[in-house]
């Protein structure tokens, strides 16, 4: 009743005609409960996602749970709308969560092609330029983030001792990062406002959902480390896998650094910015904790 003026809608009341209704038309967006007779909604969405379908799926539902929808958006949802809503907020969701999935499917398809040419004859800092102001289209203050981490990664690299072909690799790590989180709803992403609770544990899925908008293409093995892991701590705290030490990708611990810093001097929702020598001293301090020790060291030095 509220969304057949606005769109074309097929209607099913079970998982099983869901999914083959799935497999036989083009479906751009399914609004799925969690309470269905039979198989539940989140059995069907994790269906959905391992059957490699991309649709977008916004769950609308009355028994919600923090847990609930952190496991929902660890399978790429949307949008969680818990009962009883408002009319205007939906179509509102839903709209620009169609909005973002023409955008998002339009940057995947530039990514695409990007990963094709850069495993062929392309001009590795050519292309990251040109994705840093695709990115940029997409999301400004994600993409200046992205270029900012991008230059303290280049600093550290000069006094690394690394193949030509990998530097280049984590420098495009470091522009795209944070890409997973194009796949959240727009105000969990670099807002200025202060987090919740709950949008703090739906922060933490974007390292996962980063790793699956690309794992159909041909970016780097040290790319596609960064998106995944350039939270995990050095002492095992971090997500997603709560990594340890050496078990992260060096070219995550790399990014993971040059990250922390320019939070720090930048600023973000839960802290001020802070000088250039107190972030030094925060990337020593954060040494053989957050942070790889001989790495925070370097680059404490670096920017000295």
């Amino acid at each position: 009743m509220v969304l057949s003026p606005y769109f074309n809608l097929y209607s099913v009341d079970n998982a099983e005609v869901a999914l083959n209704l799935l497999k036989e038309q083009p479906i751009d967006l399914v609004t799925l409960d969690l309470k269905l007779p039979g198989e539940q909604g989140m059995e069907l969405l994790e269906k959905i996602r391992n059957e490699g379908r991309t649709t977008e799926v916004v769950i609308i539902t009355g028994y919600g749970t923090l847990e609930s929808a952190v496991s929902a958006i660890q399978h790429g949802i949307a949008a969680y709308i818990t009962k009883p809503f408002n009319i205007p907020d939906l179509l509102g969701v839903i709209q620009k969560t169609l909005d973002r999935r023409q955008q998002v499917n339009s940057l995947k398809s530039s990514m695409e092609a990007f990963s094709s040419l850069w495993v062929s004859q392309g001009d590795p800092t050519s292309m990251t330029e040109k994705l840093g102001t695709l990115l940029g289209a997409k999301n400004p203050e994600l993409a200046s983030h992205g270029k900012r981490v991008h230059y303290y990664v280049t600093l550290l690299l000069e006094h690394l001792d690394i193949e030509t072909p990998t530097k280049e690799a984590i420098q495009l790590g470091a522009l795209l990062h944070d890409i997973g989180q194009l796949g959240l709803q727009d105000r969990l992403a670099l807002g200025t406002s202060q987090p919740t609770q709950e949008e703090k544990e739906l922060l933490t899925c974007h390292p996962v959902i980063g790793e699956r908008m690309l794992q159909s293409m041909t970016f780097p093995e040290e790319t596609r480390a960064i998106i995944r892991s350039h939270h995990e701590r050095y002492d095992g705290t971090g997500f997603p896998d709560n990594l340890q030490e050496d078990a992260i990708p060096l070219a995550a611990r790399i990014v993971a650094i040059a990250n922390t810093f320019d939070n720090l001097v930048s600023g973000g929702r839960e802290s001020p910015p802070v000088t250039v020598p107190e972030a030094r001293e925060q990337i020593r301090r954060q040494a053989g904790q957050a942070l790889d020790p001989s790495l925070a060291e370097l680059f404490a030095n670096i920017v000295g």
